[in-house]
């Protein structure tokens, strides 16, 4: 069952019984009035008819000069005074003491239902009853006449007051039956209009569903329905931000595996084709034995680091650090013993200069990012060329920086240098047997560290890479 329904029905429900009850509140209570009237009229007019026949038997018996009037001159008497104060459709009914009718109006009542009710009663009563068709509410009382004890019941005929109130009664059912029509027309409109927001709702949300994720909701309605469309807004805006997070890392992974299969496909297809000129060949001089074995050996040493690095990248991008307070001096100094040897190899001058400083970092992994930073240095310049290697404070951060003199990068490779794979120089990073992953992970290590990386560079002037992360308070001492 549908929502606009619901509510219409309960609505027109809760309307009609409500004008119901109180239509049949106000009837009763309006029944209940007249009837009350009616009883104080009858209560009147019953006290008038035995006061009446006390006066005429007193009257009577004076005029005779008697002392005791007799029971059958009383009869009389009151025959005569019911018969002139008899109304239409009343009835008055008089029993002597020994329970015998002395006189009846009508023959309408039964008239032991009527003296039945007064029996051991003192005062006057009163009570309503049904004879037929009609009603009735009779008073009843007891009164001495001569030292002789009398019943009389009088009532008086009220069906006028149940025939209008059941005639009411009909008029609210059919007046309620016309409102319930017409309320039941306002209410579908009313119903309808307050839920067409809500419908517009449903609909966008089906669209939303659908994939159409930049969809948004009109803010408008009720303040219930305009804090819904918001917290619907919010939600589609979520949803379509990791939508559009997870495709970039799904497009991500697939160049991230394009590229892989790429590079692995080279170096392997280099080490099979000359296996295989080595395994068909039958006479190889010493110089190609040394030329194609070389080329195995550093297509193998390219597999080795590419493996690596990826191995670096995937655990720096899922482990957790084990952060603590680490000294950039001892860092700096551990790399410089490191590369003393390789850049005096290709003629190159590593100049260190630090300002010890503490960061709060895991040393290895931390160690690994400057590593690569230096590589690449390396790697980018030449024969008599210097790097330099620097850490100092910049307000509450440690700034370490690789600045080299080397063949520097482009404006637009700096857009792409921190992706996985990227090279700018394909044929040197292949000849060296780079395979465009060293600035990928220094990235994501500088992520886990909540460092920054700035690259400043110029074709043919050279590179600055610096990485900027928050310095510690803890002291030299506490840190060893």
């Amino acid at each position: 069952m549908k929502l606009w329904f619901k509510i219409f029905i309960s609505s027109l429900f809760l309307v009609i019984a409500m004008i119901n009850i109180t239509s049949a509140v106000i009837l009763t209570n309006n029944r209940s009035l007249m009837i009350t009237r009616e009883r104080s009229r009858a209560v009147s007019s019953h006290e008038f008819i035995c006061a009446t026949l006390k006066n005429n038997v007193a009257y009577e018996r004076l005029k005779s000069d008697l002392f005791v009037m007799q029971k059958d001159e009383i009869d009389g008497i009151i025959k005569d005074t019911i018969v002139r104060q008899a109304e239409d459709d009343n009835i008055t009914v008089v029993y002597d003491e020994n329970g015998e009718l002395t006189r009846i109006g009508n023959d309408k009542v039964n008239p032991a239902e009527l003296v039945g009710a007064i029996e051991n009663k003192d005062d006057i009563f009163s009570y309503i009853t049904d004879c037929g068709e009609k009603s009735y509410i009779c008073v009843a009382s007891k009164m001495v006449l001569e030292e002789r004890e009398y019943t009389v019941v009088s009532s008086n005929d009220i069906t006028e007051i149940y025939t209008e109130s059941a005639r009411q009664l009909r008029f609210v059912q059919i007046i309620s039956v016309a409102f319930a029509f017409v309320i039941a027309i306002i209410l579908l409109i009313i119903i309808k209009l307050f839920l067409r927001p809500l419908g517009e709702i449903n609909d966008s949300i089906n669209e939303i569903s659908d994939g159409n994720y930049s969809k948004r909701l009109k803010i408008k309605g009720s303040e219930e329905l305009k804090r819904l469309s918001v917290n619907i807004n919010k939600m589609a805006g979520s949803v379509e931000e990791n939508y559009n997070r997870i495709e970039a890392v799904a497009e991500e992974r697939k160049c991230f595996i394009d590229s892989l299969a790429h590079e692995i496909k080279t170096p392997l297809t280099s080490i099979l084709g000359f296996a295989d000129i080595l395994r068909i060949k039958k006479k190889i001089s010493q110089e190609e034995l040394a030329e194609y074995s070389g080329i195995i050996v550093d297509e193998a040493k390219r597999i080795r680091s590419l493996s690596g690095k990826l191995m670096e990248l995937i655990s720096a991008g899922n482990n957790s650090l084990d952060l603590k307070p680490v000294n950039t001096e001892n860092i700096l100094g551990d790399l410089k013993i490191v590369f003393i040897p390789i850049v005096q190899a290709k003629g190159i001058e590593l100049i260190v200069d630090c300002e010890p400083l503490m960061i709060y970092a895991d040393e290895d992994i931390f160690k690994s990012l400057i590593y690569n930073l230096i590589d690449n240095a390396v790697k980018a310049s030449h024969e008599g060329g210097k790097i330099y290697l620097l850490c100092r404070r910049d307000g509450d951060y440690a700034v370490i920086s690789v600045k080299d003199s080397g063949i520097g990068i482009s404006d637009k490779d700096k857009e792409h240098i921190f992706e996985a794979f990227y090279t700018a120089d394909k044929s040197r990073s292949r000849k060296q047997g780079g395979a465009g992953l060293g600035l990928a992970l220094c990235s994501e290590i500088a992520k886990k560290h909540n460092a920054e990386i700035r690259l400043e560079s110029a074709l043919g002037k050279g590179t600055e890479v610096q990485v900027r992360i928050k310095a510690s308070e803890v002291s030299k001492n506490e840190a060893e």
